[in-house]
Parts: structure tokens; C-alpha cells; sequence
């Protein structure tokens, strides 16, 4: 398989992994429609911090390592799902202790800062993500890939996930859309929440 046909194959792959529903999905969907467009965008950059550290290790063969490690593994897991089910209950509570917040407020800069360390964490976290980066690397033989080529593949995969992620964020915060569910956020907040804490009982158990 020649560099562009495999290059192509990726990010076709990438693209569908990232529009189907996952824990990053769900919380940088959370952050966008609860905080704002500059929320959801810097926890979507989070998780593609989370994907660098990933695809740093997955070509650095030590994900072999965690393949025989199930402590590590499951170590992984209960991080990952408790960190989840803490952010899904964090939001379910907020959904009721208030049904609006000032974008001028304390509370919501400190928010909005805490949305690239929400998307980090989810994804670093995620146990799937090391299993699916070494999937797809196994396309194309990395060890001889000359380091440009290598360079290039990363990078591509960043980008189609935050152009995904963009596409996302200023279509639902646009004024059209957004005003059809501005006054129900509270409970886009419990349901996103419900649906946390359910992604990360199941990464638990």
C-alpha cells in the first residue's frame, strides 16, 4: 500500500471513530452546550492532547506493555470511569442548583479553563484509545516510515478531529439552533450527565 492510498485509509477510519458517540464526544458536547463556544473548543482541544500522548506511546511499542499488564489495564479503566461518573455527577448536581450562568462571572472563567483539562483527562483515560491507536497503525509499517511521512500522518489525524470538532461546536452554538434549546439547558445538562456516568460505570464493570 503506497503513503497516500494508507494516509487516505486513516483518516477515513479516524473520521468515523471520531463522529461516532464516545466519552469525548459527550463531554466536549456537555462543554459546548452548557459553556459556550470557547468551552467546548478547549475541551476539544484537551482531547487532542490526549490523542498526541496516545499515538506518542502506541508508536513507541508500549502498548505491548499494557497488552500484558492487567493491572495497568484495569487501572486505566477505574481512573478513567471514576473520572467520568465524578463529571457526570458534577453536572447532573449543577442542573439543579442553578439554571443559568453569567458568562461574565468567576465561576464560569474558572469553567471554561477547566474544560481543556476535562477533555485531557477523558481521553488519556479512555482504556479503548490505546487498543484503537494500535489498530490503526497496524495499516501501514511505521518502523520504516520515513519520519516526514510519520509526521504528516499525526498531524492529519489531529486536524480531522478538531475539524470535526469545530464543525460540531459552531453549527449547535450558531443563534438558530442554539435558541431552540437555550432555555431547557438544564436539562441537556442532566442528560449529557446521565449519560457520563453510564459511559463510565460500563468502563468500570
Amino acid at each position: 500500500m503506497d503513503f497516500t492510498t494508507a494516509l487516505f485509509s486513516i483518516l477515513a477510519i479516524h473520521l468515523m471513530a471520531s463522529i461516532s458517540p464516545g466519552p469525548d464526544f459527550v463531554v466536549v458536547s456537555q462543554r459546548t452546550l452548557l459553556q459556550g463556544r470557547k468551552a467546548g473548543i478547549l475541551c476539544g482541544v484537551g482531547v487532542c492532547v490526549g490523542l498526541l500522548i496516545h499515538i506518542s506511546y502506541s508508536l513507541a511499542g508500549l502498548t505491548t506493555a499494557l497488552e500484558y499488564s492487567e493491572f495497568i489495564t484495569q487501572a486505566i479503566k477505574v481512573c478513567g470511569g471514576s473520572y467520568l461518573v465524578f463529571l457526570g455527577y458534577k453536572s447532573i448536581k449543577s442542573s439543579f442548583s442553578k439554571q443559568t450562568e453569567t458568562g461574565g462571572s468567576e465561576e464560569s472563567k474558572n469553567a471554561k479553563k477547566s474544560a481543556f483539562w476535562n477533555g485531557l483527562i477523558v481521553n488519556i483515560f479512555n482504556p479503548k484509545a490505546a487498543i484503537y491507536f494500535v489498530s490503526l497503525f497496524s495499516i501501514i509499517p511505521t518502523t520504516s516510515m520515513k519520519m516526514e511521512n510519520l509526521l504528516i500522518i499525526v498531524t492529519s489525524i489531529i486536524l480531522v478531529q478538531m475539524a470535526w470538532y469545530l464543525t460540531f461546536i459552531f453549527l449547535v452554538t450558531s443563534p438558530s439552533i442554539r435558541v431552540k434549546f437555550d432555555n431547557k439547558v438544564y436539562l441537556i445538562d442532566r442528560f449529557l450527565g446521565a449519560i457520563m456516568v453510564f459511559m463510565g460505570l460500563y468502563v468500570i464493570f
